[in-house]
């Protein structure tokens, strides 16, 4: 199954990654940040299942798991 990881940076202040694998986890700014990081892992899933799991702002728990099912294309 795959999972991707929505965290905040620990490089940048005030941004957000999608972890999706080792050396993919593109990074985003601004004030929408945590909700283009979500965006981007649901399109990431394109046709498989999975899951999305948030984590807090402070990285220490997960707030939030999104199951995908793999039958929503976009």
């Amino acid at each position: 199954m795959t999972i991707i990881e929505i965290r905040p940076s620990q490089k940048f202040r005030g941004a957000w990654r999608a972890k999706e694998a080792p050396g993919v986890e593109p990074a985003f700014a601004g004030p929408t940040a945590k909700q283009d990081a979500l965006e981007y892992a649901r399109h990431r899933f394109g046709g498989r299942a999975g899951e999305i799991h948030v984590y807090d702002d402070a990285e220490s728990a997960i707030e939030q798991t999104i199951p995908i099912d793999g039958r929503e294309r976009r």
